[in-house]
């Protein structure tokens, strides 16, 4: 049982932008584990502003993959599931300090997030890509940023590859979450964008936006998991078993031809 309400329409660029960047800084709180779980209301938080992943739509409901996912995996593990958002800054540490159980919200599990949380199997992969005005034709490579404005997500991972690489060579601009970013390129705000690659793909396949992908070789991928308070292991391990569940009754399948598209290898 789900209690938000929320819809299958999925406007894309309306989504709102709540991202920022990531602390982990918060105190530890005791963990509720699975049977204090199923006892009250499992409490899961995304961004709210990460279409296709989640969003609120046009009628205030929030919808997306992470959101289906999430009442996908509750239903699995027989528990009532409360779905909210919560801003990207704040979210490792909302989550370490007990706030939510766990947060379904398209994570990569990198080193330093797994010193604050745990994480389950991933639920699927993706990567940093590079983006430019469909007019651009001076940027091929990483060499070529020199001089240029590169905007990325603040607290996402391409904000760190953005931020390392630079070494005073570039301009690092920070933006709140893709909808925003996608503007400053079309605009000119920003040159050069370094975006997770399925959310600018979904954003081409549902508006005509004059932006194209740069391959300038090899980029950073990561696993998307579920972060869950450290000391639950009971709850990581129904999470793990409830992804395998609906990964092998087509569930998982079903959710992804929805929100990314028919056909997509989404693993």
């Amino acid at each position: 049982m789900t209690i938000h309400n929320r819809s299958f329409h999925r406007p894309f660029i309306g989504a709102l932008a709540l991202l920022g960047a990531l602390s982990l800084v918060s105190l530890p709180a005791q963990a509720r584990d699975l049977p204090e779980i199923k006892e009250d209301v499992f409490q899961v938080a995304n961004s709210g502003a990460y279409p296709p992943f989640s969003y609120v739509d046009t009628a205030g409901n929030l919808v997306g993959f992470d959101v289906d996912i999430a009442e996908a995996l509750a239903e699995k593990m027989g528990v009532e599931v409360n779905i909210q958002t919560s801003p990207w800054n704040g979210i490792v540490a909302a989550l370490a300090g007990g706030r939510f159980d766990a947060c379904i919200c398209s994570m990569s599990a990198t080193e330093e997030r797994r010193k604050a949380v745990d994480f389950t199997d991933p639920y699927y992969r993706s990567g940093l890509s590079i983006w430019v005005r469909e007019e651009t034709d001076d940027v091929s490579s990483i060499d070529d940023f020199e001089g240029k404005r590169v905007g990325s997500t603040l607290g996402e991972t391409g904000n760190q590859w953005a931020t390392e690489k630079a070494e005073g060579r570039w301009r690092n601009q920070t933006f709140q979450g893709l909808p925003d970013m996608l503007n400053g390129l079309t605009t000119g705000r920003i040159d050069v964008m370094v975006a997770d690659d399925i959310p600018v793909y979904v954003a081409l396949n549902e508006d005509d936006i004059p932006i194209k992908q740069v391959d300038v070789g090899d980029l950073p991928r990561f696993p998307a998991a579920i972060a869950v308070q450290k000391g639950s292991p009971q709850l990581k391990e129904a999470l793990n078993t409830a992804l395998a569940e609906i990964r092998a009754d087509g569930t998982y399948q079903e959710i992804v031809d929805e929100w990314i598209g028919a056909g997509v290898e989404f693993n």
